[in-house]
């Protein structure tokens, strides 16, 4: 168990465990359609992340990279197969962090929002642009910021 979730119910503990990848899949659904880039970009970035981040947060990704396919197939299997669906259920799950925050170090709150945050923005700008490159769409843009959250 991650120590800096000690203090959590096991159902928050998974929230959070699982939140970098509800936050891919926001991110991938925005457009209403999932692309493999995106997804693969993530599983690129929560790799790099488990082992660069300078702080207690890269303990859960080296946590989620060691069965990063599995929460992914979990998590799509969880999903409605409408678009609006998809987003409205990612949204409520993401938006319960607020409350977890609340009961996690401040430091390590505010890392796990701001390393959610930097995650959102690199899986947006994994599908488009030129060469695929850098470009992110109207539709990503309404939620690169997870305006469901709350800065701790």
């Amino acid at each position: 168990m991650l120590y800096q979730l000690q203090k959590l119910s096991e159902q928050e503990q998974t929230l959070v465990r699982r939140s970098p990848i509800w936050v891919t899949l926001l991110i991938a659904c925005a457009d209403h359609d999932i692309e493999e880039a995106e997804i693969n970009r993530a599983k690129e970035i929560i790799h790099i992340k488990s082992f660069t981040v300078q702080n207690d947060v890269r303990n859960l990704y080296k946590d989620l990279n060691q069965h990063v396919d599995e929460e992914i197939d979990f998590a799509l299997q969880s999903l409605s197969a409408d678009g609006k669906e998809r987003l409205a259920f990612l949204e409520e799950h993401i938006a319960k962090l607020n409350g977890i925050f609340a009961k996690l170090d401040p430091t390590y709150a505010t890392q796990l929002y701001n390393s959610l945050i930097g995650l959102a923005k690199v899986v947006a700008r994994a599908d488009g642009g030129l060469f695929g490159i850098s470009k992110i769409g109207p539709d990503e843009a309404k939620y690169v910021n997870l305006p469901m959250l709350q800065k701790p």
